[in-house]
């Protein structure tokens, strides 16, 4: 016959196991409810953020069709441009995703320094874009199509600029920051997409202005960091310097470069129409391009929108 005393003291350990585990069981809850970047965390705000960027690109893309299709960005509008605009804006928008993310796994598997990756995205992008732009319609609404390409952008530097540090957007901000945090994409990176965003809506292919604006901020400015980190060490200027005289002299051979080529490839494909002869119009960009390196000479803000704003205010008054 079983002790009484015995089946009871048992009886209570049972129980007092039970609540020890179930109390393993809430505490091994609660800590995972306090840690927001374990790994589930992190899949579900990385999840999160991409759903976001998509539905604001569905948003954007889906209201400018509307719009093309009612007649308010141009009268001119046809199922056939509209069709035109909208593989354009989505063939271009996907090229420059596969162009930064290139980029940015280089930076991230040591390939290219994080610096070097920085400028190149910064030298190029604009660029690039700008070589896409005959591909549009010539309907006055164009523009808002292919400002979604810098919107969307935006929108994913802003993101990696506030997001959490382990949600699949620090590879981002890693490759095109200079120190690497996340916040400092929203300065200068942030400012050279906002600037192509209103070149696009302000200029566009109206004239050869945004053009040039966009090419002095763009190859101008990434080449002179790149040329005078490697050649300036020994010739910087007596009233600058953190600038080199081999820094300055690249930024006006670089966006020089860029803005007559652009130029060319736009007038060549009817793109844009300008007045001036060709001869004229390179004379004019080349000192557009020499006062625009003498603004980035001095530290008057950001040089990624008083670059721009400079070339841009001189190539209205002097082409046409």
């Amino acid at each position: 016959m079983q002790n009484p005393s015995a089946n009871l003291l048992g009886l209570n350990r049972q129980i007092t196991l039970k609540r020890s585990n179930r109390y393993n069981y809430n505490s091994k809850a609660d800590s995972n409810d306090e840690h927001p970047y374990s790994a589930d965390a992190t899949t579900s705000t990385s999840s999160g953020y991409k759903s976001l960027l998509a539905k604001s690109a569905g948003i954007y893309l889906t209201s400018t069709i509307a719009l093309a299709k009612l007649g308010i960005l141009g009268e001119g509008y046809t199922y056939a441009s509209i069709a035109q605009d909208t593989g354009i804006t989505l063939l271009t928008s996907v090229a420059a995703l596969i162009f930064v993310k290139v980029i940015t796994k280089l930076a991230a598997d040591g390939v290219l320094e994080a610096r070097d990756s920085r400028k190149i995205i910064h030298t190029l992008s604009a660029p690039l874009f700008m070589l896409c732009w005959p591909l549009f319609s010539h309907e006055i609404g164009a523009r808002f199509f292919a400002a979604f390409v810098p919107a969307l952008q935006a929108l994913r530097l802003y993101l990696a600029g506030t997001s959490s540090d382990d949600n699949g957007m620090n590879e981002l901000s890693n490759a095109i920051s200079r120190s690497g945090e996340k916040e400092e994409v929203l300065g200068g990176p942030f400012i050279y997409v906002v600037v192509l965003f209103s070149a696009v809506m302000l200029c566009f292919t109206d004239s050869l202005s945004g053009v040039i604006a966009l090419s002095t901020m763009a190859a101008g400015d990434g080449m002179a960091d790149i040329i005078g980190r490697r050649f300036g060490k020994n010739n910087k200027w007596f009233f600058c310097k953190s600038k080199s005289i081999a820094g300055s002299l690249a930024f006006i051979v670089a966006s020089s470069f860029c803005s007559i080529g652009l130029a060319s490839w736009l007038i060549y494909t009817h793109a844009i129409v300008v007045a001036l002869p060709m001869g004229s119009l390179v004379s004019r960009i080349l000192f557009i391009s020499v006062v625009s390196a003498l603004v980035e000479l001095f530290p008057v803000g950001d040089d990624n929108w008083s670059v721009p704003i400079a070339a841009g205010a001189l190539s209205s008054i002097l082409v046409y």
